[in-house]
C-alpha cells in the first residue's frame, strides 16, 4: 500500500487539466471583464455623443423658450443614442446654458457568471447658450419670400453685427449675389437660399421690434411755418437773397415757355409757371420717375426743424440740416442732381402717404442721430398709426437708395413698415460709419457694378446709444 501511494505521488500525468481547473475562474474573469469593459466603453461613448448633440441642438433652437429645451433635448438625445441601455435623463436649463445628465445600470454580458455587478454608468454634457449678438440688418416682415434680397454686383459686409429675418417662410434670405454677403452671423426663422459667408442658420427666435414702443411726435395737420422761414441761404445779403430769387424765377419763366412751345395754351404755361417744384423729374437711368416734393432747397443754405408738408427736396451742394427733428409729412425726403447735406443730432420722421426717403443720382447724406431725448439713435423714423388696423397705413411704400446715392448714417434707419431697396451702379451704404443698424418690413439690397454696404456697430466710437435689436449667435461645449 505505501508503495502505490508512492508511486501515485510521483506520477505526473495529467497535470494540466489540473492546472486548468485551478485557473479556470481567474480566466474566466479576466475574459468577462475585457469582454465588459468593451461593451462598457462603447457604451459610454454612445452617451457621451449623444449628450453632446442634444444639448448643443437644444442650445442652438432660438425659436423655442427656455421650457421648452428641457423636453427638446431629451428628445434629441433619444433620436441619435444608438446603445441599449436603460437611461434616465436629467435636464438642468438656466439661462446661461443647456445640460443634461444620463445615468443607467449596463448589464454585463459575461460579468455576471463571475458574480460581477453591473456598473451604473453617469455622464453629463452642457453647452452655452448663445453670447448676445447685435443686429445690424433686420426685416420684420413675418412670412414674405425674399424678405432680405442680396442680389446683383453689390458687395455686403457687416463683419460686427449680425442680419435677420424674421420670416417663416423656406426663402426668408436669399442672395443672387455675385459676392456672397458677408456678416457676423446670419439667422431667419425660415430657410435661406444662396451662398453667405457664414451660412445661415434657420429655426431662430424671432426677434421682437426694439422700436415698437417709440413714439413719433404729434404730427400737425398743417404746415403753419413756411418753407420761406425753414429753408435760409447761408449768405443772407441782399444781393444774395436777389440773385437766388432771380434764378428761381427764371427757372420757372423757362419752364413755362417749354410748356407754352408743346401745348400751345396759355393757362397751361400759367400754371406749369407756379407748378414747376412738383413736377416729377425723370432719370433714364432708372427708368421710372423720380419722385420729388413740391418744397425744394438749392444750394448753400440751412434747413430749419419744422414740418415740411408735401415733403422736402434737396436739390443742392453745401446743405445743413441744423439739430432737431424734421417731420416729412405726405411727401418723399428726397436727394437728386448731386446734392450734397449734412444732418447732425437730427431725426427725420416720415409720416403719411408718400412719406418715404429717396436719395438718387449721385447725392449724399451725412447723417448722424440725436444721442438724447425720446427718439435718441434714430436717423430716420417712420411714423407708425398704432391705431390703424395692422399698423399698416400706408401700404407698398419703399424707400430707395439708388444710382450713385450715398448714405452715411450714424444710428438706425427704422421703417418698419417700408421695403428698403438699394439698386444701380456706384451706390454706397455706411462707408465704414462707425454705429449703422437698418430695420425695415422687407430689405432688398441689389446694387450693381462698384455698389457696396459696409455696416459697422461700435456705439462707444461713435459715441451713440447701442444698436438694437441684441440677440443670440452661436453655442459651445463647456461639459
Amino acid at each position: 500500500m505505501m508503495g502505490t501511494f508512492k508511486k501515485y505521488i510521483r506520477d505526473d500525468n495529467g497535470q494540466v487539466a489540473v492546472i486548468f481547473s485551478l485557473a479556470f475562474l481567474p480566466l474566466l474573469a479576466l475574459t468577462s471583464a475585457a469582454v465588459d469593459y468593451s461593451e462598457v466603453t462603447k457604451e459610454r461613448g454612445a452617451v457621451i455623443s449623444a449628450l453632446d448633440a442634444a444639448v448643443l441642438a437644444a442650445a442652438n433652437n432660438n425659436a423655442i423658450s427656455m421650457s421648452e429645451k428641457e423636453s427638446y433635448a431629451e428628445a434629441h438625445f433619444l433620436a441619435n443614442y444608438s446603445g441599449k441601455m436603460k437611461l434616465e435623463l436629467t435636464p438642468d436649463m438656466t439661462t446661461e446654458r443647456v445640460r443634461l445628465s444620463a445615468t443607467g445600470e449596463l448589464q454585463l454580458t459575461l460579468g455576471n457568471l463571475v458574480r460581477i455587478k453591473n456598473p451604473t454608468l453617469t455622464e453629463a454634457s452642457a453647452a452655452t447658450i448663445a453670447n448676445e449678438n447685435t443686429i445690424c440688418l433686420m426685416a420684420l416682415n413675418e412670412s414674405a419670400s425674399e424678405s432680405i434680397l442680396f442680389d446683383g454686383g453689390i458687395s455686403y459686409s457687416s463683419p460686427t453685427c449680425s442680419v435677420q429675418s424674421n420670416s417663416s417662410h423656406p426663402s426668408a434670405i436669399t442672395s443672387r449675389s455675385a459676392q456672397a454677403p458677408t456678416a457676423k452671423s446670419f439667422c431667419t426663422v425660415g430657410g435661406a437660399n444662396g451662398d453667405f459667408e457664414p451660412y445661415v442658420k434657420g429655426e431662430c427666435r424671432p426677434i421682437e421690434d426694439p422700436h415698437s414702443s417709440v413714439e413719433a411726435p404729434t404730427i400737425p395737420n398743417d404746415c403753419a411755418v413756411p418753407l420761406s422761414e425753414l429753408v435760409v441761404f447761408k449768405n443772407q445779403t441782399p444781393e444774395a437773397l436777389r440773385e437766388a430769387e432771380l434764378a428761381e424765377f427764371e427757372q420757372r419763366l423757362n419752364f413755362a415757355v417749354d410748356t407754352f412751345e408743346q401745348t400751345g395754351s396759355v393757362q397751361s404755361a400759367v400754371d406749369a409757371f407756379f407748378s414747376y417744384e412738383t413736377d416729377p423729374i425723370f432719370d433714364a437711368d432708372l427708368d421710372d420717375v423720380i419722385e420729388v416734393s413740391q418744397n425744394t432747397t438749392g444750394s448753400d443754405v440751412d434747413v430749419m426743424p419744422g414740418t415740411f408738408c408735401g415733403g422736402l427736396t434737396i436739390d443742392g451742394i453745401n446743405v445743413d440740416f441744423l439739430p432737431g427733428e424734421y417731420i416729412i409729412k405726405d411727401g418723399p425726403l428726397s436727394f437728386i442732381n448731386g446734392a450734397e447735406a449734412v444732418a447732425e443730432d437730427v431725426t427725420f420722421i416720415l409720416a403719411g402717404t408718400g412719406a418715404v426717403l429717396n436719395i438718387q443720382s449721385e447725392s449724399s447724406l451725412k447723417l448722424k442721430a440725436p444721442t438724447e431725448g425720446p427718439r435718441k439713435g434714430l436717423a430716420v423714423m417712420e411714423a407708425i398709426d398704432h391705431s390703424a388696423p395692422g399698423n399698416r397705413t400706408y401700404a407698398d411704400q419703399s424707400s430707395l437708395i439708388a444710382e450713385g446715392g450715398s448714405l452715411k448714417v450714424v444710428g438706425t434707419v427704422y421703417l418698419p413698415k417700408q421695403k428698403l431697396q438699394v439698386l444701380g451702379q456706384n451706390t454706397s451704404i455706411g462707408s465704414m460709419a462707425p454705429s449703422t443698424g437698418f430695420i425695415a418690413d422687407i430689405i432688398h439690397i441689389s446694387g450693381g457694378h462698384g455698389s457696396s454696404m459696409a455696416i459697422a456697430v461700435d456705439h462707444v466710437e461713435a459715441n451713440m446709444p447701442p444698436i438694437l435689436p441684441r440677440a443670440e449667435d452661436g453655442s459651445r461645449l463647456i461639459e
